[in-house]
């Protein structure tokens, strides 16, 4: 049995799996409506697959990679691809840039949902996002077919949703599922005030933590048939659950039963 490289201990610690297609690294940077000089961000930046693309296409990119090997040799070779910034740094601590940018990355599995819920709470000037993940864990996020927290939490303020799917064949080493892109926009228009955030999450709690199978059980307390009302008032079964809300569902339903008095 062949033991382990310092390499392979590396890809395991890390969840290191790097994207080596042609088509799919294309089908990927196409995700997003890069124009020359836009400022990327490539947070996991790996062997530079990414990088190397947006490069190509004019963009001005900020690699981000925590395994010092990598960030060696994406300093080593990144000067032949046009205007690359490497740093070494960690995803889930870096400082998100002060100008418009874009990201576009394929970072570790495990650590999908954190990295973006942080770019969502913290990337001000954000303007897109193209993300590899697990293509399960691009359904839920996106909240589709079904709805869960995360989803609903973030519809009024960002569009998410599925892209392009990316088979496992397509990475080395081939992980055990397949990944699809997770694209991210914010919404021109909101649907909600970036003020109403805090009483809208604890109102998505309530929602998705509270007693009851229904949606208005859960909200309504003693209540519960002025929700019913209400729900069905917008258009929706009264009997809802939780899931079978869409995402943008719930902004009309916060504006209507969940804010705070006053």
């Amino acid at each position: 049995m062949r033991s382990r490289t310092p390499r392979d201990e590396r890809r395991r610690t890390l969840g290191q799996n790097f994207l080596v297609d042609d088509r799919a690294i294309a089908r990927v940077v196409a995700s997003l409506d890069l124009e020359p000089g836009s400022l990327v961000l490539d947070i996991g930046a790996g062997r530079g697959a990414l990088t190397r693309a947006a490069a190509r296409r004019g963009a001005r990119v900020l690699a981000v990679e925590i395994d010092p090997a990598w960030v060696r040799a994406l300093r080593r070779d990144a000067a032949r691809w046009g205007d690359v910034r490497v740093v070494r740094g960690n995803a889930l601590a870096l400082r998100f840039p002060s100008e418009p940018f874009r990201v576009l990355a394929s970072p570790p599995y495990r650590l999908t949902t954190r990295i973006v819920r942080r770019l969502l709470t913290e990337g001000h000037g954000l303007q897109e996002a193209a993300f590899v993940v697990q293509a399960e864990a691009s359904r839920r996020l996106a909240g589709t077919p079904s709805t869960g927290r995360f989803a609903a939490l973030w519809a009024p303020w960002y569009a998410l949703e599925v892209g392009a799917r990316v088979p496992r064949h397509c990475f080395r080493p081939v992980p055990k599922v397949d990944s699809a892109v997770l694209r991210i926009r914010p919404r021109t228009h909101p649907v909600l005030s970036p003020s109403a955030f805090g009483a809208y999450e604890r109102f998505i709690g309530r929602v998705f933590e509270g007693r009851g199978r229904t949606v208005a059980e859960r909200l309504g307390n003693r209540e519960v048939r002025g929700v019913r009302a209400a729900l069905r008032g917008l258009g929706f079964d009264p009997d809802v659950i939780p899931s079978r809300v869409p995402p943008l569902g719930y902004a009309e339903i916060f504006r209507e039963v969940g804010r705070p008095p006053g």
